[in-house]
């Protein structure tokens, strides 16, 4: 098991864990399909034997590395691989001297808690930014 860059032969498999974890708040199959061949983008999956655990899809600024999407298959949850993910981002925000970011639902407390445990800190809130009315809690990390 090992932490690489998504290909194109993982679309589907990338597309799939977001639909069964995001239902029609799922990015489509397009915006995948695009984010993985953009430099921009860091899209990077817990892969074995060809077969994608979990997913981080994130882009990159001058500065920053936001998170945009992160998802683990419901079988391999509760299993430390998102933890594994987000440390690996960490890592990699360390090297090249940028923050890290991310937003989640207000409603989603296991999230929460995990990038709480993870270093990261609630800077900011947009309202009503989520199709059913959640708010969207912006934190950064501390690296």
């Amino acid at each position: 098991m090992e932490i690489r860059k998504i290909k194109p032969q993982h679309l589907d498999l990338l597309y799939n864990i977001s639909l069964e974890q995001f239902g029609t708040e799922s990015w489509t199959k397009e915006q995948f399909e695009s984010s993985i061949v953009d430099d921009n983008y860091i899209c990077a999956g817990l892969i074995e034997d060809d077969k994608l655990l979990c997913y981080v899809v994130a882009i990159q600024s001058l500065d920053d590395i936001n998170i945009l999407s992160i998802a683990t298959k419901e079988e391999h949850k509760n299993k430390g691989y998102a933890t594994r993910m987000i440390t690996w981002y960490k890592n990699l925000a360390l090297q090249v001297d940028k923050t890290l970011s991310l937003e989640v639902k207000s409603k989603n407390e296991k999230a929460k808690n995990l990038y709480q445990k993870l270093g990261f800190q609630k800077v900011h809130e947009r309202k009503n930014y989520y199709k059913d009315g959640d708010t969207a809690i912006v934190m950064f990390c501390k690296l």
